[in-house]
């Protein structure tokens, strides 16, 4: 996990857009078009897989490739509710492969 350290209220909302942007830039098309119902897996970045259920998009502009959703791990096998940028889903997974999943505590 990467830590940053501000100054000023005004240097964390610049750093918070610039990297807003950096992440909006690197969506690819099926990405944008992940939706409420549809499952994906990402990466924990801590070696493990995280798989998700999204539950609902965003109308904002600057918010329009945030999906709140329910995400869950071995780590976190009942699930917790959050915001996911697109660009961090590295796939899409049939409903029926996430029902499997689920019922074997997230184990891959």
């Amino acid at each position: 996990m990467k830590v940053e350290f501000f100054d000023t209220a005004e240097e964390a909302a610049e750093a918070l857009t610039k990297a807003m942007k950096a992440a909006d830039a690197r969506v690819q098309h099926w990405q944008a078009q992940v939706k409420p119902g549809d499952c994906f897996m990402s990466d924990s970045g801590e070696g493990y897989p995280v798989f998700g259920e999204v539950v609902e998009g965003y109308r904002e502009k600057h918010l329009q490739h945030y999906r709140f959703c329910r995400c869950y791990s071995t780590v976190c096998p009942e699930g917790e509710l959050g915001d996911v940028h697109v660009s961090t889903i590295r796939c899409i997974v049939f409903r029926e492969l996430f029902e499997r999943l689920k019922q074997q505590g997230w184990q891959v």
